[in-house]
This record gives C-alpha cells, sequence and structure tokens, in this order.
C-alpha cells in the first residue's frame, strides 16, 4: 500500500488560523488608511470650493462673505438699495466639520478677494489656511509645533 499524500485536517485548519490572524492584523490599518485618503480628498474639494468663490461671486453678481457665524444668525439679504454680503452657506461642508474663519473672507461681486485666514475642522484634525488677495489662492499654513 502506497500512502496517501495531502494535507490533513490539522494542517488546514492552522494554516486557515494564521490567515485569520494575519488578517485581523492588517484589516484596522487598512480602514485607517482608507479613511485618511477619503479624509484628504474631502479636504482638498472644501479648498477648492474655497478658491472657486470669486466665480461664485460673478456668476451671482453679489458679494459673498464668508466668516464664523452661524447660518441662522447672518442677517437676510433685501432687494433694495445695494447688494449685501449674501447669508446662508456658501461652502459645502461634510457633516461634523466646520469651518472657522480667524478674519471673514469678503468677495466682492467683480470676484477680488480680501485676505483672510481660518481654519478646517474635521473630525480627526484642524487644517489652518491662508486666502490670500486679491484672487482667493488658498494656502495651507504648516501648524506650529510648540
Amino acid at each position: 500500500m502506497t500512502p496517501v499524500r495531502g494535507y490533513t485536517l490539522l494542517e488546514m485548519m492552522v494554516v486557515v488560523a494564521l490567515l485569520a490572524l494575519a488578517t485581523g492584523m492588517v484589516a484596522p490599518a487598512g480602514y485607517r488608511m482608507i479613511t485618511t485618503w477619503r479624509e484628504a480628498s474631502e479636504v482638498d474639494q472644501v479648498m477648492h470650493a474655497i478658491a472657486a468663490l470669486p466665480l461664485l461671486a460673478r456668476n451671482q453678481g453679489r458679494t459673498l462673505q464668508l466668516d464664523s457665524t452661524p447660518v441662522e444668525e447672518r442677517p437676510v439679504a433685501d432687494a433694495s438699495g445695494p447688494p449685501r454680503p449674501q447669508a446662508g452657506r456658501i461652502v459645502d461642508l461634510p457633516e461634523g466639520w466646520q469651518l472657522r474663519m480667524d478674519t471673514p473672507l469678503t468677495v466682492s461681486a467683480n470676484g477680488a478677494c480680501s485676505g483672510a485666514e481660518g481654519s478646517l475642522q474635521t473630525e480627526r484634525q484642524s487644517i489652518p489656511f491662508q486666502v490670500q488677495a486679491p484672487f482667493c489662492r488658498v494656502r495651507r499654513i504648516a501648524a506650529s509645533g510648540g
């Protein structure tokens, strides 16, 4: 009788257990990596939306103001007189994020921006940025290590 070649059930179970252990160790790091990539993509979208405010102001023919005042507390724009800064949300943010402006950003109807600084608060980090006048160039500021 020739011996039968192959793997025993015990050997197969050990291999499956080792694969499960390795997957359990790697999966959380992979999930964190995907979450970080997704957040970075959303941060870029918000920064591009801020940089696109001059186009929005020119298209609407009115002055836009981006500040930290909650939407509910902003004055409602009226139709009489010169155009006032637009009330309401100008830049859409993912749920749970906040845009805090240290100095308000004003974009006139011709698309010119005032200089401003602020920070984008995500669920995991705070990203300081600066908007440079007059073209609304958005530049991230390196966090101070102090």
